[in-house]
């Protein structure tokens, strides 16, 4: 260990506030210093991908995906919730109880086609729906219990899902039902979860080059025509071209990740977590 880590652990442990000695960027910080994003081939065997929604898979990492399935992987995505409240308040005003409804219904299952044919352009077909509440995702026994039975299943040598640090509700709620259910799934240790970026960039340590596949990538997105209340479409360009820096000098497309152990990973959510709950105390 280095002089100058020792001492950030020693100013961490004796001098540090406690909101911020619980705050995940300072736990990375220690876990390793700062360094560039190391470019790396995509995952390879089985491949699970959490997806909060029907579009995150292909924001966060369609074209790491569409390379592992090109090389033979196994790729498999998670859907957690029904997606049904993926719309503006302007699409159901003036409409009653039963009328948004009905239409929230018919969103959730055109979601559901819209992810089908953007999987089809990505080169993977295997989907689960788990049907949890949209924008109301939570940690309950049933979430945990239908995500383990899956990941029990399906026995996954990587784990994508969103990193640690997204501001999205869902996309924390899906780390907080995941822990728990790889407990519950007892997963193997060598598992490298992939930590994706979507509502905000991720201290990535790795990135991998999609400048080939980005087309395919971006007709998948394309695919995703009800989720129009955003621009999707220019703010996932933008990231990949900015994640390039570190594959093509700009000129190309990437897509940055934080990749770790499952053991490791774990225990950044459990840093994470503390910071959460202490935010919900105050």
């Amino acid at each position: 260990m280095s002089l100058l880590s020792r001492l950030l652990r020693l100013a961490y442990g004796r001098y540090v506030p406690e909101p911020v000695r619980n705050a995940l960027r300072l736990n990375l910080v220690l876990v390793q210093r700062d360094r560039e994003p190391i470019r790396t081939a995509p995952p390879t065997g089985r491949i699970v991908v959490l997806a909060p929604h029907m579009d995150d898979e292909v924001f966060g990492c369609g074209g790491t995906l569409a390379k592992t399935a090109a090389a033979g992987g196994d790729v498999t995505v998670i859907f957690m919730t029904d997606g049904r409240k993926g719309y503006a308040a302007d699409a159901v005003r003036g409409r009653s109880g039963a009328e948004i409804e009905a239409w929230e219904a018919r969103l959730s299952e055109t979601r559901k086609e819209e992810s089908r044919r953007a999987a089809k352009f990505l080169g993977y077909r295997d989907a689960l729906y788990l049907d949890l509440p949209d924008g109301a995702l939570a940690c309950t026994p049933g979430a945990v219990g239908r995500l383990a039975s899956a990941l029990r299943t399906l026995q996954p040598d990587a784990i994508f899902l969103p990193f640690l640090t997204d501001i999205h509700h869902d996309h924390w709620l899906t780390n907080v039902v995941f822990a728990e259910a790889a407990a519950a799934a007892a997963l193997r240790s060598d598992i490298t979860c992939w930590g994706y970026e979507v509502w905000i960039p991720a201290p990535a340590n790795v990135v991998v080059d999609v400048t080939d596949v980005f087309d395919r990538k971006e007709r998948a997105m394309r695919e995703f025509a009800s989720q129009s209340e955003y621009e999707y479409q220019r703010a996932m360009v933008a990231l990949n071209t900015y994640r390039s820096l570190f594959t093509a000098r700009g000129a190309g497309f990437a897509e940055g990740f934080y990749t770790a152990s499952l053991p490791i990973y774990l225990g950044l959510y459990r840093a994470a977590a503390v910071g959460h709950r202490r935010a919900a105390e105050r």
